[in-house]
């Protein structure tokens, strides 16, 4: 498949629908990939995204992954090494998930939902009363996940997420997990109202994604660790993530300054979604 192939341009805003927009930030971006700048909530977004066919297959989690870490590695061997020294470490000394922590406190066990799952590895370490299901878009990792799961009574989901998301019914789920993965969908509206249609009211979102607005990217420029062409579509700030959940139906539970702090390259935040009279009427 041709690389440079690319999917339907999105002119318009992916947070405020606003089709005013400035190429301002496309001394970050290689390419053919272009990124805009929304001229009214300041989002950036790749404005010609990948096909759904190139990620199902040439840009596979799986393969930008592995590809990802070589560039880095091969660009300065000594600091990408020294880049993972300390985050192993501290992951060792708290000995502890954020993700399982947050899970544990805002979602009840039961059915859960893991959107850009991948092979499964996330939820095959859950608690065994929270039952697995997934929706991913690679096609080899959907498969094992899917074997993953079914030993608990869950199961995995291949394709988009929206149409994956529409095969299970509503009200199903206890919680849905987005660790990693709004970051790649260039339908993030689109997925999160149909995230909320699976979900009964008052279930849990979790979201985990690159923070734009972070010191580090000012600092690092080109070379921040948050810009992947072409599988990263969308670039959140604090204040552009809350403004798309609050467009779909969702409320914020929780979003403190320690888990979007300038310092970080990643936000994390949990919302609630709205209760059934606000669903039917979004």
């Amino acid at each position: 498949m041709n690389l440079m192939q690319t999917g339907p341009e999105r002119n318009s805003c992916p947070v405020c629908g606003s089709t005013e927009a400035t190429d301002t930030p496309s001394r970050y971006a290689e390419a053919p990939w272009r990124l805009l700048q929304c001229s009214r909530c300041s989002m950036v977004w790749l404005q010609n995204p990948p096909t759904v066919e190139m990620l199902e297959e040439d840009l596979a989690w799986e393969k930008t992954f592995a590809a990802e870490g070589k560039a880095r590695r091969a660009r300065n061997p000594v600091l990408y090494k020294l880049g993972r020294m300390p985050k192993a470490a501290l992951q060792k000394l708290l000995k502890r998930d954020k993700l399982l922590d947050l899970v544990s406190k805002y979602v009840a066990p039961g059915p859960i939902l893991d959107v850009g799952c991948a092979g499964g590895h996330t939820l095959a370490g859950f608690p065994t009363d929270y039952i697995p299901y997934g929706v991913e878009i690679s096609k080899e990792l959907s498969r094992v996940a899917n074997e993953i799961f079914a030993q608990r009574g869950g199961s995995a989901m291949q394709g988009d997420a929206p149409t994956a998301m529409g095969k299970f019914p509503r009200g199903h789920f206890n919680g849905v997990l987005m660790g990693s993965y709004l970051e790649h969908e260039p339908r993030a509206a689109e997925v999160l109202k149909a995230a909320r249609q699976v979900m009964h009211p008052g279930a849990r979102l979790i979201l985990k994604v690159p923070n734009y607005a972070c010191w580090n990217r000012e600092l690092r420029g080109k070379r921040w660790c948050g810009f992947r062409f072409p599988d990263h579509v969308n670039y959140f700030t604090p204040a552009t993530l809350v403004q798309l959940l609050q467009a779909t139906g969702f409320k914020v539970v929780r979003f403190g300054i320690a888990d979007r702090m300038p310092t970080s390259d990643n936000m994390w935040l949990v919302a609630e979604a709205a209760e059934a009279k606000s669903a039917a009427a979004a």
